[in-house]
């Protein structure tokens, strides 16, 4: 699991100390910070303030405490809590920490726990990490910190985004987005020179934060016991004290604390937040507002009814403040501030749009309000939500919606969809008009639905993509799905499906190779060369391979315009429905730099690296673009060679039909006369619940058969009960371009790929259901027997038994799945399908002839009755049933039983009528003639008067004639029936 821990170099990261100014600085803040706050109770707390203030000084001759500014500390929450922070640090190793917003979490805590006295380490190193979810909000972050103890940012307070940061050497607290974190975590994962890392806004449960927790937990329990970490949320920990059992009720708070090492190793702590009153007023009150499902799907009416709404509330706003508005996405924000500057009522009005692909200047107009003395709107993504300080807010405009990004399985590559908020996102919302006096908040949408919103976020790695994260675990170190998912610390462990698939994908791609590892038929998987190259650029590992594999500054364009477009949500310009990508490019490239999607895709393709950036820089530019289909489709090609799709033919109504690689169906409505083969880049589902393709690439079949490769393949035929064939194929990626069968294939061929498909389709278990319905009924029992007679005798039986119904019900062992392969390894080449197997067979061929007679002794599958006739005996797991007439067994005085003579357990005796229907079921026979039959008697002499119900049942004589038939003296041959059809010839004949 920590290959890549004990591996990487020495040299990878480097030891800043920060000089001992800043240090006694933030100590003098801290000391001034809470004893501020005490001032105000008693005379002798001001005076011991000051004998530690001269203490302090006596150790230092710095004159920063002079500069701190602390007005602005002294009410804010946080501050009544930090002692007990300070405890808790000299105690354990991690901090839960709740606290309401507008509590001072973000800047207080930080500054906090980089105080030496906060600490229990001897050293003088407490330099911190904090992670923020956000770009805007880590520079918010830092630079709040710095505006607190007066200095610029870079200096003690420093951040760390993609593509840009601001430190030194005397960065005491850095703030970085959770990426970053993760990418110095590749690099250094013992963090050397960190003591402490705080993950702030825990409860947005982005895909990276959780992934970050889970490898910070891993270093703190494999290399760095020191390592403290602090996870803070506003709202997270609800149930975080009951019972931290596996169940899926166990809420969030408590697998929090249990991945954190639960209450030995980590301490709760929790703190009011500073709230003013807030009025909510529904847009929906008097019936006339739209519902959240509605705004969902009509962005028209959505932009209408959020405009009205600002309006509305210049009007509402407490004290004539500032507006915040909340949309889901940059596509709907440039719409609403388009709208609301056209209208009268916004001339005197100052608006701002604020979303995370905005350049860093953009930003800073909206979050800081400056000089000015106009009111402000800023029109912002859900990013404002949390973290950020945005003074001067008193009214919210709340859409109640937000993008959320989703795994699209005909793609692999994440969409950004619009969803209703959490309660929680909700309330934080509305919570922003009230921190600096009485709020006002409006929200579009009517009180039913906010009722029947869910209360928390579902974590991102339940329903986003993988494939990201599957790269960056397989270079941390992890091999294989079920050890992602066996033994990761995670919140919430992501879906084994979308796993494997991730790792699939990158298998396709060049980023993983599978291996076996030796003496095993396991398989895991590595990083490769190109994997490593991948891991290290900030986008989809898709577009990266096309960027690294595709070479040459085209390429790069092409893929960074696509992944600007794809990556951030916002639909690409397009002429009405123009689908093929080429067009697409050269619309949004005609944009030119200096506006608004030039600077996103700027924004975006500095992420990926400067050879990206300089490439779309000059395209923008330039008005020769010089992109045609040829261009774009030779581009992706290597990182879609996986979804390459092939036409089939025209589609009702238009179109065309095509046929993807993994065997799905999609619609191409603009055109019939599309090409053969083309690149699918994007996917929706239409109102028919049908595939349709939103985006493509057209490729020539040239290209295809330049990048073409020949291989001889075996592979299996589901249709056929999975069985192996040969043939030779030319592919690319997954598509086949053109096949020929060859020859059998060997022995040991088959015998891989059906180990393989058995492990793919579920395990030996899923073999089960390939049987006749006879054999799985034999199977059953003979397994039952064996259970029985595990339980009743000391022989030893053998443990494939044992290891199937552990595999059956979930709870097989690595030794398990190796007894399950030996036993059907022998018999696959022979078979050749799987659905040839007969399990039956090679179950029984594992028992030796002593335990054979043992079962056929003991756990015999038939009884014999009083008549001497055999009653089969059905085993399960309530016990042996044997199922006959209640007249076969007159005469009989003992129950029957199974298993060793002083070992046995009863057989229950299911005793039907005449006509087959159960009448009742004993254990106990000689009880049930005294106590039952008399009764039974009663009854069904009366319904069936042609058989015998004698008085004394355990006297008379087991038949299974009727009376007249014992009159005539039919003679009873056992086990052979009356023939009807001679007895009918030989009436006909005496009547002849």
């Amino acid at each position: 699991m920590m290959m890549m821990m004990r591996s990487y170099s020495n040299a990878a990261a480097h030891h800043h100390r920060c000089a001992a100014a800043t240090r006694w600085a933030l100590r003098l803040l801290f000391i001034s910070c809470v004893f501020t706050k005490l001032m105000a109770f008693s005379p002798s707390t001001h005076q011991h303030h000051h004998q530690i203030i001269s203490s302090l000084y006596s150790k230092s001759s710095l004159t920063i405490f002079d500069d701190i500014d602390t007005v602005h500390l002294q009410d804010l929450p946080i501050t009544g809590i930090l002692d007990s922070v300070k405890e808790s640090m000299q105690t354990k190793p991690n901090l839960l920490l709740e606290a309401a917003p507008g509590a001072g979490k973000t800047t207080i805590i930080p500054l906090f726990v980089s105080s030496p006295l906060s600490s229990s380490s001897s050293s003088n190193n407490n330099k911190v990490i904090v992670v923020e979810p956000r770009r805007v909000a880590t520079r918010s972050a830092a630079q709040r910190m710095s505006s607190l103890i007066q200095q610029p940012v870079g200096e003690s307070i420093g951040y760390a985004i993609r593509g840009e940061s601001r430190q030194s050497s005397k960065t005491q607290v850095l703030v970085m987005t959770d990426g970053v974190l993760l990418n110095m975590l590749r690099k250094d994962p013992e963090l050397r020179g960190y003591n402490t890392v705080i993950l702030d806004e825990f409860h947005e449960r982005g895909v990276n934060g959780d992934v970050a927790l889970a490898l910070l937990r891993e270093v703190q329990m494999n290399y760095r016991p020191d390592l403290n970490i602090i996870v803070m949320s506003a709202t997270l920990l609800g149930g975080v004290d009951g019972e931290m059992d596996d169940s899926t009720n166990e809420s969030a708070g408590a697998k929090l604390l249990r991945v954190l090492g639960g209450k030995e190793n980590c301490n709760i702590l929790r703190s009011d937040g500073r709230q003013y009153p807030i009025t909510i007023k529904y847009a929906a009150d008097d019936r006339t507002g739209p519902f959240l499902s509605v705004l969902r799907r009509d962005t028209k009416l959505l932009v209408n009814t959020m405009s009205d709404a600002i309006e509305d509330g210049l009007s509402k706003a407490p004290n004539r403040g500032d507006i915040l508005a909340f949309l889901p996405g940059a596509k709907e924000i440039r719409r609403v501030v388009n709208e609301i500057k056209s209208r009268a009522a916004f001339r005197d009005v100052d608006v701002f749009p604020l979303f995370g692909t905005m350049p860093k200047s953009d930003q800073d107009d909206a979050i800081y309000k400056g000089d000015s003395a106009r009111r402000r709107v800023i029109v912002s993504s859900p990013i404002a939500e949390a973290s950020l300080t945005i003074d001067g807010v008193t009214c919210v405009i709340d859409s109640g919606l937000q993008r959320q990004p989703k795994y699209d399985v005909n793609t692999g590559l994440p969409h950004l969809i619009t969803v209703s908020c959490s309660k929680d996102s909700v309330i934080q919302r509305a919570g922003r008009a009230g921190r600096q006096s009485e709020g006002y908040c409006i929200r579009l949408f009517p009180e039913i639905d906010f009722n029947k919103l869910q209360q928390h976020a579902v974590p991102e790695i339940m329903s986003t993509d993988l494939v990201p994260t599957a790269l960056l675990l397989s270079e941390w170190g992890c091999t294989s799905a079920n050890e992602i998912l066996n033994d990761m610390p995670f919140v919430d462990s992501p879906p084994d499906d979308a796993l494997k698939t991730a790792y699939n994908m990158l298998v396709d791609l060049g980023a993983l190779e599978a291996y076996k590892v030796p003496n095993t038929r396991k398989r895991r998987y590595r990083v490769t060369n190109h994997g490593r190259d991948v891991v290290k650029m900030a986008t989809h590992p898709r577009f990266a391979t096309a960027i690294i594999r595709s070479g040459g500054q085209q390429a790069q364009l092409v893929s960074a315009v696509i992944a600007a477009a794809l990556m951030d949500g916002d639909e690409l310009p397009r002429n009405g429905r123009e689908t093929n990508l080429s067009v697409s490019i050269r619309n949004i490239l005609k944009e030119g730099s200096s506006s608004f999607v030039g600077k996103r895709l700027l924004n975006f393709a500095s992420r990926i690296n400067e050879d990206a950036r300089s490439a779309v820089s000059n395209a923008l530019s330039s008005s020769d673009i010089g992109i045609d289909e040829v261009t774009t489709g030779t581009a992706l090609l290597p990182g879609f060679i996986d979804l390459i799709a092939k036409r089939k033919g025209d589609a009702s109504y238009g179109g065309s039909r095509y046929e993807l690689s993994l065997g799905q169906s999609a619609r191409l409505d603009d055109r019939r006369d599309s090409s053969d083969y083309i690149l699918v880049i994007d996917t929706t589902t239409g109102d028919d619940g049908k595939t349709r393709i939103r985006s493509y690439v057209d490729i020539e079949s040239s290209t295809l058969r330049d990048v073409s490769s020949e291989v001889d393949e075996v592979y299996v035929v589901e249709s056929k009960g999975y069985e192996v064939r040969a043939r030779k194929t030319t592919k690319v990626g997954s598509l086949v371009l053109s096949s020929m069968p060859l020859p059998s294939p060997s022995a040991e061929q088959v015998t891989e790929l059906l180990l393989d498909t058995i492990d793919n389709i579920g395990g030996v278990t899923a073999l089960l259901s390939m049987q006749s319905k006879k054999n799985v009924q034999e199977i059953s029992e003979l397994r039952q027997r064996i259970r029985f007679a595990t339980e009743l005798s000391d022989m030893e039986w053998p443990p494939c038994f044992s290891s199937l119904d552990a595999t059956e019900k979930g709870e097989g062992s690595l030794e398990d799945d190796d007894i399950m392969t030996s036993l059907l390894e022998p018999w696959l080449a022979g078979a050749g399908s799987l659905k040839s197997l007969d399990i039956l067979s090679i179950l029984s061929t594992q028992l030796n002839v002593e335990q054979q007679r043992y079962l056929d002794t003991y756990f015999s599958i038939k009884i014999e009755a009083p008549d001497a006739s055999l009653v089969p005996i059905t085993y399960s797991e309530n016990g042996p049933v044997a199922s006959a007439k209640l007249q076969l067994f007159f005469g009989c005085t003992e129950s029957p039983m199974v298993g060793e003579p002083g070992r046995s357990i009863p057989v229950t005796l299911s005793l039907l009528s005449p006509a087959g229907k159960e009448l009742a079921k004993t254990i106990d026979l000689p009880f049930f003639w005294k106590e039952v039959y008399p009764n039974v008697r009663a009854e069904m002499r009366g319904r069936y008067p042609k058989h015998p119900w004698p008085e004394d049942p355990s006297n008379a004589t087991a038949t299974r004639l009727t009376k007249k038939q014992q009159q005539a003296k039919v003679p009873d041959d056992g086990d052979q029936k009356v023939d009807k059809r001679k007895e009918k010839s030989k009436r006909r004949k005496t009547k002849k």
